[in-house]
């Protein structure tokens, strides 16, 4: 029994998991205390809000293609936790792969997002392609800002800043 409980230790140590103060079922492997694993919701919005800080720090140092893919990447973050969460998502059988057409299905917000970044997908692709190596900084501003406040009407101001 103690051989399988090192294991399980090891294992979540290579995961990079925290076990200090978590007990480990003998009987059914089960974790019991502080190291349950992080939603997927909380983890796209830990992720939106690094790319978002990271389009921050490209857009002041003038990178705006770079600025432009972090804040778009971010936006498709926050898609992936708004769907995450949609009781309508988990009910359909088919489900669009597109991740602006998923969001669309949640709800009059889900539709109002996806038709806002669905409008910069076009405009991104040419930028990481390198047809258009140098975007306006209008426009990437702009686009940062939509994400913020999608990210804000998403957590209800509640989530944490990455740093």
């Amino acid at each position: 029994v103690m051989g399988n409980q090192m294991k399980r230790h090891a294992l979540a140590v290579v995961k990079g998991e925290s076990v200090m103060g978590s007990v480990v079922s003998a009987t059914t492997g089960r974790v019991y205390g502080d190291m349950g694993a992080p939603r997927k919701f909380d983890s796209f919005i830990f992720s939106a809000e690094t790319l978002l800080a990271d389009a921050h720090v490209d857009f002041a140092a003038g990178r705006y293609d770079l600025a432009m893919e972090s804040a778009y990447r971010a936006a498709l973050r926050i898609a992936g936790a708004c769907n995450a969460r949609s009781v309508v998502l988990r009910k359909r059988k088919r489900l669009p792969t597109n991740a602006w057409d998923k969001l669309a299905l949640t709800g009059e917000s889900g539709q109002h997002w996806a038709t806002v970044f669905s409008a910069y997908s076009a405009r991104r692709a040419r930028v990481a392609s390198g047809i258009d190596d140098n975007p306006s900084p209008v426009v990437v501003s702009s686009l940062i800002g939509s994400v913020e406040d999608f990210l804000l009407e998403t957590t209800g101001g509640d989530a944490p800043m990455a740093a």
